[in-house]
């Protein structure tokens, strides 16, 4: 019985298992999805991570990200310790706390907990597990049901009638039957119902990219084919003052000029204490990333402190090729080659370092990481 119980509880968790692998692993499936125009935009991110923005509904979603995570993975321990515990102890079907409320409350739990970590690691790649994840939640709630009605028979049915599958009153199901119910046969309706919701879901997407990338201060300077963001938000003047005082200096010019090449230069600012920097530039064998005093992921606000801030200057490239324009510099399937990172006293305009990174990320020279 235990055995049993063991293997069902990696069937169940299987789905979101794989859903949290394919968040933080996958490169070479990246890689190979980047090199064609038709996918290269999955390894693109919908919302913002590695950048602050302006807007404060952007900003809670990574409070609210972190604590759907905790909540529906205890959750999930919750429901599947009552699940388990009375087939353990053969005390029939179980049916309180969340119990009471869905019939599925394991697999609401688990969705919770993926649409957190889709918010933490918001990649298009990601969105579409997340939505295959609830399809195939569905199916295996399906086939529960018959199994429980199987071995319980009444006692089950009757209490599964008063319950919603995944949601109270499952207007997801009334809606799902309203629309593709008349399909036939039924795996056409859900074939079309999955291609739909997939739809829906990048389209989404696509919006709340937009809206992200309207909400950071973003810099052009056409004349020198570049544009600039700052990690930490900033008005237009001061982002210009710190561009042109890294631009200055004789030796940033040279590398430029000596790494040449059709695309755009995109100039990130990164604020001091800045803990993610590995998502711009990671540095050859025996240099350390500067992390001055610790901090927070995001940094610390640039004119609090008397520190430096790092213009990592990057080339805009696309890795199925093509000339990129000024406009094109941060679509959602560019990667950025970092090229130098320069260390700018904001206040003064003092360039006080200059470093060559490695022509890649640290997650390697052809995987997309976040622009913002």
């Amino acid at each position: 019985m235990l055995g049993i119980a063991a293997a069902e509880v990696l069937i169940m968790i299987s789905p979101f298992a794989g859903f949290f692998y394919a968040s933080l692993q996958f490169g070479s499936l990246l890689e190979g999805l980047s090199t064609s125009p038709l996918t290269a935009w999955l390894d693109g991110f919908f919302l913002n991570h590695s950048a602050m923005t302006t807007s404060r509904l952007l900003e809670w979603h990574r409070t609210l990200g972190m604590a759907l995570l905790a909540l529906g993975l205890a959750g999930f321990v919750v429901s599947a310790a009552q699940v388990y515990g009375k087939k353990l102890t053969r005390r029939g079907v179980a049916k309180g706390f969340l119990y009471r409320l869905v019939r599925h409350p394991q697999y609401l739990c688990l969705a919770v907990a993926g649409w957190g970590l889709l918010t933490i690691w918001p990649r298009f790649l990601l969105l579409g597990t997340w939505v295959t994840m609830l399809f195939l939640y569905a199916g295996l709630a399906r086939f529960e049901e018959r199994r429980m009605a199987g071995r319980f028979g009444d006692d089950y049915l009757g209490w599964a009638r008063g319950r919603g599958a995944f949601l109270p009153g499952s207007p997801v199901r009334r809606l799902f039957e309203r629309i593709f119910g008349r399909l036939r046969p039924r795996a056409v309706g859900w074939a079309t119902a999955y291609v739909v919701c997939l739809t829906l879901a990048f389209a989404l997407g696509f919006a709340l990219r937009a809206y992200t990338r309207a909400s950071i201060p973003i810099l052009s300077r056409p004349e020198q084919r570049a544009v600039v963001l700052s990690v930490w938000p900033k008005p237009e003047s001061w982002m210009a003052r710190v561009f042109d005082a890294a631009l200055a200096d004789a030796r940033v010019r040279a590398r430029l000029e000596a790494t040449r090449a059709d695309g755009p230069v995109v100039a990130t600012i990164l604020p001091p204490r800045y803990g993610m920097k590995g998502m711009y530039y990671t540095l050859p064998p025996g240099q350390a990333p500067d992390r001055r005093h610790g901090g927070p992921e995001l940094g610390v606000d640039p004119d609090g402190v008397d520190e430096p801030v790092e213009v990592v200057l990057s080339r805009a490239e696309k890795a199925y090729g093509g000339r990129l324009t000024l406009e094109d510099a941060l679509d959602v399937d560019v990667r950025l080659i970092p090229l130098a990172i320069v260390e700018v006293l904001p206040a003064s305009g003092e360039v006080t370092g200059l470093r060559i990174p490695l022509p890649q990320n640290h997650w390697g020279p052809r995987v997309v990481m976040p622009v913002f």
